[in-house]
């Protein structure tokens, strides 16, 4: 036998072991993917999720605090907003604010959520107990502070209605 004899059998058996190789990895992502759909077919739907509604609304704890962040350059504060409620429902916490002139830019992210860390070190540190949240602003901020506040002391969030003007309890915000 001649090299090019041995060259190319020796790529011929490299490329029977390369599709065999590759047809093992083609069967098991098939068969994990068909995993995958069975279990998203089977998931099952979020359970008493008005027990858990009416579990956290209200004031729940000894030391509670409202945290009001206002993201828009079209409101200052929603303060006001925040101490009307608090009159309607007969409540007296103190109100931590957290206002920025709007989300702009990376730099505003950044400074924004250093400020998120600071506010959630201040109420651990002050041994506030469970917090209620009061946004004005994108919902993509509100989605950073969803996922700041998940697994931490209870945070009960809320949504100001088109209809009445007013605040209304929406729901805690824990993982699913």
């Amino acid at each position: 036998m001649d090299f090019w004899t041995v060259l190319a059998n020796t790529a011929n058996i490299i490329g029977m072991f390369t599709f065999a190789a590759s047809s093992f990895a083609a069967y098991r992502l098939w068969k994990q993917n068909r995993q995958l759909r069975e279990l998203c077919k089977n998931t099952p739907p979020i359970q008493d999720f008005q027990e858990l509604l009416k579990r956290h609304q209200g004031v729940k704890s000894s030391n509670p605090v409202a945290l009001a962040l206002s993201l828009t350059p079209a409101t200052d504060s929603i303060r006001n907003s925040v101490e009307s409620f608090f009159g309607i429902q007969g409540w007296n916490m103190p109100i931590e604010e957290l206002n920025m002139n709007g989300i702009n830019n990376p730099q505003d992210i950044e400074n924004f959520m250093n400020i998120l860390k600071r506010k959630r070190r201040f109420i651990d540190e002050a041994g506030y107990t469970e917090v209620h949240l009061f946004i004005s602003g994108p919902v993509q901020a509100a989605t950073l502070v969803g996922a700041f506040f998940v697994h931490w002391i209870p945070v009960k969030l809320y949504h100001k209605s088109n209809i009445t003007g007013s605040y209304e309890y929406w729901m805690p915000i824990v993982k699913m």
